[in-house]
Parts: C-alpha cells; sequence; structure tokens
C-alpha cells in the first residue's frame, strides 16, 4: 500500500506541535499524580524528572528536525540561510546573545551549575540555551493556524485544571515537607514548589485568557476563556505574588490598546476582559483581606526607597528585592562586559545572602550573568518581536496577537521574577507563536 505523500510545512507544524503540547500538559499530570496518592514530599523529584526525561529532550530533537526541514528547504529552492536571517533582527540579536553567552562562559570559571544549575531551580546553563534555539524556534515554526488554536486552548485548559489542584493542595496538605521547608507550608504554589514560580505561569494565563476572550469567535468558547480568566484571576490573587499581579494587568491592558492599534477602534470584548480581570481581582481581595495590606505595602515600600534608600528598613523592601537589585547593580558595574558567568553569584557567593543569588529581574540577571551587551541583546531580541508585529499589524490575526498579550504580560512580570524551568519556556513559547513570518520564511 502506497503511503500519502505529506508535504515539508505540515511535517513542520508536527514536529513543532507535539512537544509544545507534552510541555503543557506535564503540569497537569504533576498535579494529578499529587492529588491520586496525596503526597507533596517527592513532587519536585518526579516533576524533574518527567521535565528532563520527556519534555526537553523531545522538544529538542524536534526542534533539530525542524531544522533539518528548514535547511533542506533552503537547499532545494536555493535560498541563502545567511540571507534569510539577516533578513530578521529578531534572529540576529538572539543568536549573536546566544554567541555572547558562549564567550562569557570561556572567560569566566565552568562552575558546578554549569550542568545541574541550583538544586531548587534546576535550570542548567545548556537549558537557558534551549529557551532560545528550541522553545522560541518551535513556537516560530508552527505556523498552522488550526494547531495554534488548539495548542493555546490545551494550555489555557491546563492553567484552569491546576486552580482547583492548587486549593486542594494548599489545603489538604500543607503540612507535607516541601523542599522550601515550614515557611512554604502554607502557600498557594500548586505543583510549581514556590508562589513566585506560580504567579510566573498564572501571568501568562491571565495574559491569554483574556486575549483568547477578546477574539473569541463563538459563545461557548469566550465562556470558556471567561472562566479562565477569573479562575486564574482568583487564584492569582490568593497566590499573593505582587510582581505577577503587575504582569498581569500589564497584559490586560496591553490587549486593548493592540486591538485598537489593530482595528482603528476601540473592541468592547477587550474592555470587557480588562473589567473581569479588575472585578474578579477585587472581589478574591476583599474575601482574603489582602488587597488592602498589599497595595498600603506596597507605597510603604516605594516611599522608604525614595526618602531613605540606604536604611535597614529600606533594604527588605520589596521582600528584600531593593538590596538584591541594589547588590546586583554593584556587581554589573565590577563585571560590565561579560558579567559573572552562569550562576557566578551562586559560585562565589557574590551576594553575601544565603538564600538569594540571582536578581529578582530577568533583564537584569542577563546582565549580571552575561555583561551589558547580553542584557541589551536580549532585551533587543525581545523588543524587535513587537516592533516587528507592529510594523505589520494591519494582517496580526487574533492567536498572533494572543501570544503577543501572554509574553508582554510575563515579560512586565519579569523585571521582578527569575527564569525557572517549568515556567520560562511558556514564555519563549508565546514570543515564538507572536513572531510575525514573512512570505520568504519557510
Amino acid at each position: 500500500m502506497k503511503l500519502p505523500r505529506v508535504s515539508i510545512p505540515v511535517l513542520t507544524d508536527i514536529f513543532a506541535f507535539v512537544p509544545l503540547a507534552l510541555f503543557g500538559a506535564l503540569p497537569a499530570l504533576v498535579a494529578g499524580k499529587a492529588l491520586f496518592h496525596k503526597m507533596m514530599d517527592l513532587i519536585m523529584l518526579d516533576d524533574m524528572t518527567l521535565w528532563d526525561q520527556y519534555a526537553f529532550p523531545l522538544a529538542t530533537l524536534a526542534a533539530a528536525a525542524v531544522y533539518a526541514l528548514t535547511l533542506w528547504t533552503f537547499y532545494r529552492e536555493k535560498r541563502s540561510v545567511l540571507t534569510e536571517i539577516q533578513s530578521s533582527p529578531t534572529f540576529l540579536l538572539f543568536l549573536f546573545l546566544l554567541a555572547w553567552m558562549g564567550l562569557s562562559m570561556s572567560v569566566n570559571d565552568l562552575t558546578e551549575y554549569f550542568f545541574g544549575g541550583l538544586s531548587f531551580m534546576h535550570e542548567s546553563f545548556l537549558l537557558e540555551v534551549r529557551y532560545f534555539l528550541v522553545f522560541f524556534a518551535l513556537g516560530v515554526a508552527l505556523r498552522s493556524q488550526r494547531l495554534k488554536l488548539w495548542l493555546l486552548r490545551g494550555l489555557t485548559a491546563v492553567s484552569v485544571f491546576l486552580v482547583p489542584c492548587a486549593f486542594y493542595l494548599w489545603k489538604n496538605l500543607r503540612g507535607s515537607a516541601l523542599v522550601y521547608g515550614e515557611n512554604w507550608r502554607s502557600t498557594l504554589s500548586c505543583i510549581f514548589f514556590n508562589i513566585n514560580y506560580y504567579g510566573y505561569f498564572l501571568t501568562v494565563f491571565v495574559s491569554l485568557s483574556a486575549a483568547l476572550f477578546a477574539g473569541a469567535k463563538s459563545r461557548g468558547w469566550r465562556v470558556f476563556y471567561a472562566a479562565a480568566l477569573i479562575l486564574n484571576t482568583v487564584t492569582l490573587c490568593y497566590n499573593n505574588t505582587l510582581g505577577a499581579w503587575i504582569g498581569s494587568l500589564c497584559g490586560c491592558l496591553f490587549v486593548v490598546v493592540a486591538y485598537r492599534l489593530r482595528d482603528g477602534k476601540w473592541n468592547r470584548w477587550t474592555l470587557a476582559a480588562l473589567g473581569l480581570f479588575l472585578l474578579s481581582m477585587l472581589g478574591a481581595g476583599i474575601a482574603n483581606g489582602r488587597l488592602l495590606s498589599n497595595f498600603t505595602g506596597l507605597s510603604r515600600d516605594v516611599g522608604l526607597i525614595l526618602t531613605d534608600p540606604d536604611s535597614e528598613a529600606a533594604q527588605r523592601t520589596g521582600s528584600g528585592r531593593w538590596i538584591i537589585w541594589r547588590r546586583s547593580m554593584e556587581l554589573i558595574g565590577r563585571y560590565p562586559l561579560f558579567g559573572v558567568g552562569f550562576e557566578g553569584v551562586a559560585a562565589k557567593d557574590l551576594f553575601k545572602m544565603a538564600v538569594n543569588s540571582r536578581p529578582h529581574n530577568e533583564f537584569m540577571q542577563y546582565t549580571l550573568f552575561y555583561g551589558i551587551p547580553g542584557g541589551v541583546l536580549y532585551a533587543l531580541g525581545c523588543a524587535s518581536v513587537y516592533v516587528r508585529a507592529w510594523r505589520r499589524r494591519a494582517r496580526l490575526d487574533n492567536l498572533t496577537l494572543a501570544a503577543l498579550t501572554a509574553a508582554f504580560g510575563y515579560l512586565c512580570g519579569s523585571f521582578f521574577g527569575i527564569t525557572v524551568y517549568n515556567t520560562a519556556p511558556y514564555f519563549f513559547i508565546m514570543l515564538g507563536l507572536a513572531y510575525v513570518r514573512g512570505d520568504k520564511i519557510p
């Protein structure tokens, strides 16, 4: 029997879709296992095993297949790879960033964290490289609108499934021995082991749900996206990660502005999405009693930083972020060109702090690790995706706008966070899906 021929674009879509869908499904599998066994003690170990043994290797192999198919297309059509790369500032900037990261690592000594990362983050240098070469690349490679839609729907469905799991684990298994010890027993962190990490995840899906709600074509799916937006927002309020709340608010505001710029008029559904977010946050904030305390605490912290930045009280503002940012800037001044290397702060104990070894600002993190050129290249690479979308705004479809919104929310929240192996790939997937392809890109 003669097998049907499959075109290269279809193969590329399959190779891009399958590993991204698997990556998105893993949190649900881990949460389901936690609920079934009623254990939290071994979740982090099992979680890492799932990512290391299945998600990351499969995504890497799939990306290699996509690269091979792309090169074959170039060869068959007698096109130059260098010419195609040079036509995309985003690709150039990220490739220069990866080259600079490698140069920084050659200048700085390799540390014990190069291959395995910190024990509680499990993010190696090689994984950080794969964020760009694998997850961003697979997002760019996926061009089937139907597969994009089902990928975003599936990821959103997983975020909804995690909501009741998070509250159940929080209420019933808080006595289990979590990896962070006593202080983390009463936090709403789901299977992410840290309220901040779950906050990063929620930022992506609050923003994504808002954009999908605004662009939905049917009433049934709009109701689903509204439910996802409300549930994730309420969970975010109880999670109590202020940086994630700021990122989510920015994402909801972004979708309002983005539709206005594309369509030339205000979209009522984007305004409704923003209203749902604010009302959900207000209701949940009043219910758990944290809304007023969060904003009074924020205003107090800002006041301390502005009036007496050197005081001991100011050093503790932002959950200790102010002193971390100040020490990070001092180190950037000492190592401006190549930085301290990947996890160089932890390896050399440069912060002189037992717990924190990253700046809790991802732009500052790239700058501290890989020098000012590394930080600038990362920021410009991310910005170039939005500049490209702006120049092609008339042809932006709703799914691309949704990915742009999710990535923007994460970027805004990343001013207060760090990259983590089970949340950062979502950003790079969304950034890849948000990349507006040119007509000549295969």
